[in-house]
């Protein structure tokens, strides 16, 4: 069980990972200082509510994670970290792509995913999609990667995870952040996902015409992750 000194320390809000039995039984078991502490801290000016950003999102969640991956945030041998994870596809003279399959391996410049899978105890909070081309390039890890050009927006795509549809079909013109303050080709979702560890990922991309020759795509799975200290 979480402990209140765990909850005190923590840099994440962890009081929503629990029910009021589990924090009752928190206070009870404290020290008098550990109470204090505790009070401090909460007595702390908040931000203000309504934020959007994927550490607030991935908190609002914590009673979504198992409880070990609960426990480990609140003893500290794990921690919520910025993640973004990417493949690296070429879809010369095609109509559609798979950019996460199961035979995918992590090479530089090319995948920081295997197998199309998270590693075990690494579970992610999606807050947002990239998805970008390089047209006119030999190697994959030779190109700089823009908006999508016009033949490739002129499509749609879908994500799965965790054995279920999290992003239905929709529009390619997503990623056209153009006149936006949004990053470069991102899609940011307004209800973020969580994907869990060991579960096969599916992002799968179809346009209406043939991509032109030595066309690449590249896809980032932007978010909050968990990982060891």
């Amino acid at each position: 069980m979480i402990t209140l000194g765990e909850l005190a320390n923590s840099e994440l809000d962890l009081m929503g990972a629990m029910t009021d039995e589990e924090l009752l039984g928190a206070l009870e078991a404290a020290s008098q200082q550990e109470r204090k502490t505790f009070i401090r801290r909460i007595k702390q000016p908040r931000p203000a509510s309504g934020r959007s950003d994927s550490r607030s999102e991935f908190e609002r969640r914590l009673h979504l994670l198992p409880k070990e991956i609960q426990q480990g945030l609140a003893n500290k041998t794990l921690q919520a970290v910025d993640a973004a994870y990417y493949v690296t596809k070429s879809v010369s003279s095609n109509k559609i792509i798979k950019m996460l399959k199961d035979d995918d391996n992590k090479t530089v410049g090319i995948s920081n995913i295997s197998s199309a899978k998270l590693e075990k105890g690494n579970i992610m909070l999606l807050s947002g999609i990239v998805l970008l081309a390089s047209v006119g390039i030999a190697k994959a890890e030779e190109g700089k990667y823009e908006l999508l050009p016009e033949i490739l927006r002129n499509g749609e795509f879908e994500f799965k995870a965790n054995g279920t549809t999290l992003v239905p079909l929709t529009s390619n013109e997503v990623f056209d952040s153009q006149g936006t303050t949004r990053q470069k080709g991102l899609y940011k979702l307004d209800n973020p996902k969580i994907i869990y560890d060991q579960q096969a990922m599916e992002l799968n991309i179809e346009w209406g015409a043939n991509a032109p020759e030595n066309t690449f795509i590249k896809v980032v799975l932007h978010g909050t992750a968990v990982t060891k200290y």
